[in-house]
C-alpha cells in the first residue's frame, strides 16, 4: 500500500521535496482518512501484513512474530509512522514527475495514490483486461495533467491470486483523489503557474 519548496523559473512552477516540510498535516489527514486506523498487525485487502494507518510490514499475511515485534500502536504513534511513510512516498512521486508544474492539491492527490498502490503505478503500466495502459508520471512530465488525473481513476480494484476485484472503497478514494488533483489543475491554470497556494496540501508558494 501504499512523498515541496517551489522554485519559480520564469512563469514555471517547479517543485522539490524538503525533509522538514514535505508533508503537511492536511496531506497526512487526507491519507489517514482512507487508510483507517488499526492498532495491531492485520491483513490489508490484498492480504499483506499492515499496521496503523496503512503501514506495510511485509508482503504476505501478518505473523506471530509481527505481533510480538510491533505489539499495538497508539493513534499518535501510527500518525508519526504514516507521516514518515508519506515523506518517502512523496520523494518517489517527485522522481517520476520531475520538471512538471504541480501545486499542493496535485501533489497531495498523487502522493495518496502512490502510497495506496506503490509509486511504480505512476510509471508505465501495461493494459490489463478492460483497463488501458497508463503512464501517469509521463503524462505529468509533459503537461498532460488531465490525462494523468483520468488515468488514476482506472485503479479502483485489487488483484488477489491473479484475479481482479473492484472495491467500493478504492472507487471512492480514486474519485476523491481525482477531485483534488482536478482542483489543483484548475488553480494552476487560473494563476498561470505562479500562485500563492494556501490549500494546506503539500507546500505552496509564499
Amino acid at each position: 500500500m501504499r512523498r515541496l519548496i517551489p522554485l519559480v523559473l520564469g512563469l514555471a512552477l517547479l517543485w522539490a521535496p524538503t525533509h522538514s516540510e514535505a508533508v503537511t498535516m492536511q496531506t497526512t489527514r487526507f491519507v489517514a482518512g482512507f487508510e483507517g486506523f488499526v492498532s495491531c498487525p492485520y491483513a490489508d485487502p490484498a492480504g499483506h501484513a499492515t499496521i496503523g494507518y496503512g503501514h506495510l510490514l511485509h508482503y504476505g499475511p501478518p505473523t506471530r512474530a509481527d505481533r510480538k515485534k510491533w505489539g499495538c500502536l497508539t493513534k499518535a504513534e501510527a500518525l508519526k509512522l504514516l507521516k514518515k511513510d508519506l515523506r518517502q512516498t512523496e520523494k518517489e512521486v517527485f522522481d517520476r514527475i520531475r520538471g512538471a508544474k504541480a501545486n499542493a492539491p496535485m501533489i497531495t492527490a498523487l502522493t495518496s495514490f502512490a502510497f495506496n498502490l506503490g509509486a511504480g503505478y505512476l510509471d508505465f503500466v501495461p493494459r490489463r483486461g478492460k483497463r488501458p495502459a497508463t503512464n501517469i508520471g509521463r503524462a505529468m512530465r509533459v503537461g498532460k495533467y488531465w490525462r494523468a488525473a483520468k488515468q488514476m481513476l482506472y485503479f479502483d480494484g485489487v488483484i488477489v491470486g491473479g484475479k481482479r476485484y473492484e472495491l467500493a472503497g478504492l472507487r471512492i478514494r480514486r474519485r476523491k483523489e481525482y477531485r483534488l488533483i482536478s482542483r489543483g489543475i484548475r488553480q494552476l491554470k487560473a494563476c498561470d503557474g505562479v500562485c500563492k497556494d494556501d490549500s494546506g496540501g503539500g507546500i505552496g508558494v509564499k
